[in-house]
């Protein structure tokens, strides 16, 4: 389950937090968590205590407590143990588990090996206009009936922690949040929903405030849809560091445009809407997909996204819908 909630207002809960510093919000947890100080710089516990409208009690507990938390129970460090991430192929190589000098060990699974090597997500060499570490993810590269939704979540657990490390490596250099193109060209499968679920769990408690902005593109119906599923997981505050394109995304879809441009985007966007109307009044929807609302698409068998899933929803194995799930993680 997800948590939305990305501040809090009540003033019971504590003083406005350009009254605390990160050295406080350290200190509260640093008895539960010693490694705290070697993965939360001060830079990164600034911004976190910087969100408008967040006590510093949230952000110590609902933040970085439970950030820290999940690290554990995910088993991250240990997962880290195993791979060493190429910079210049953009691929994970595997230590053999007698070098890795883990006492707790993982072995990584097939679907696991197959994604370390896929090059589906990777840090890109050039950074953004910020000086921020940019990933470049390409979807169609994955190949859903050969992945599970545990070893996705796995290797952009791998994949993120080699861009921190980067961050890490060289304090002060660049920003602690990251920029994250999302290129969806190509043959698009569908993601099984626990893979979106985990997604948002990803952006919103493992690695709180650490995404910058999310650009994602080239839109269709197909990547809207994906969208929207995504959406309705996440709170407002995370939702708006996403931007939807009409190509596929570079570094180039991240400066402002001009006044000119937006205005010849809006217009290129109008005419795809009547050529995309047009078609579909002459033609008929395939199986389970009516637009951008669509109900449920499955392909290839077993991966399927369900088009206006909301933040109640629950499928179980068989693929059946149930309304019973809060919002609240």
């Amino acid at each position: 389950m997800i948590t939305v909630d990305e501040g809090s207002t009540s003033s019971s809960r504590g003083e406005k937090l350009h009254h605390e510093s990160p050295s406080a919000l350290r200190a509260g947890l640093v008895k539960d968590f010693p490694e705290i100080t070697l993965l939360c710089s001060d830079a990164y516990l600034t911004a976190v205590l910087g969100v408008p409208n967040r006590t510093f009690e949230y952000a110590r507990d609902e933040k970085i407590g439970k950030a820290l938390a999940w690290r554990r129970t995910f088993n991250v460090e240990a997962l880290r143990s195993r791979f060493r991430y190429d910079m210049e192929e953009g691929v994970l190589n595997l230590i053999l588990a007698n070098e890795s000098g883990s006492a707790n060990s993982f072995e990584p699974s097939p679907a696991l090996l197959k994604l370390a090597k896929s090059r589906a997500l990777r840090i890109l060499p050039e950074r953004d206009a910020d000086g921020r570490v940019v990933l470049l993810a390409e979807t169609q590269l994955v190949k859903w009936c050969e992945v599970t939704a545990e070893a996705f979540l796995q290797h952009h657990v791998l994949i993120l922690e080699a861009a921190f490390d980067v961050i890490r490596n060289t304090p002060g250099a660049s920003p602690e949040s990251i920029t994250l193109l999302v290129d969806a060209s190509g043959p698009l499968q569908a993601p099984p929903i626990a893979a979106l679920q985990g997604m948002a769990q990803l952006l919103q408690r493992a690695y709180p405030d650490r995404i910058h902005k999310i650009c994602l593109g080239p839109v269709n119906f197909v990547v809207r849809s994906f969208y929207h599923v995504v959406a309705n997981l996440l709170s407002k505050t995370s939702r708006d560091k996403i931007t939807l394109v009409g190509v596929r995304p570079t570094l180039a879809s991240l400066r402002p445009r001009s006044p000119s441009d937006a205005k010849s985007a809006s217009s290129s966007v109008a005419n795809q809407a009547k050529i995309r109307h047009d078609s579909e009044s002459s033609t008929q929807s395939p199986p389970g997909i009516r637009g951008y609302d669509s109900e449920i698409a499955v392909s290839p068998p077993h991966c399927f996204f369900l088009g206006n899933v909301g933040r109640s929803t629950k499928i179980d194995d068989g693929g059946k819908v149930e309304r019973v799930l809060s919002a609240e993680d």
